[in-house]
């Protein structure tokens, strides 16, 4: 996320949380959810929106500092927290 407000809102004390995705964001581990962000979603995503970043080009991270940067911020829940997640996968691929 570029600037965390999708992932802040898993925190801060909402009852339930609604989480929908496609298979296509299911990776094995932590490391591969790094690398997908940086070799697929963050590139795609830049390029969708026009944004002004070395990965809109080239189509790969170069972990740069360009202010519309959009690998910025993600999240990993190691426990259970306060709030009720529940976790939807779509057997579809949805989104990058």
């Amino acid at each position: 996320d570029g600037m965390g407000n999708r992932v802040a809102n898993l925190f801060y004390h909402h009852e339930k949380v609604f989480i929908v995705c496609g298979v296509n964001k299911i990776v094995e581990n932590e490391e591969l959810a790094k690398e997908r962000i940086a070799k697929i979603a963050a590139p795609m995503n830049t390029k969708r929106l026009n944004l002004n970043t070395p990965c809109t080009i080239s189509g790969h991270c170069s972990d740069c500092n360009s202010q519309d940067r959009i690998c910025n911020i993600y999240s990993v829940i190691n426990k259970n927290t306060k709030a009720n997640i529940n976790v939807f996968i779509i057997n579809e691929n949805l989104g990058f």
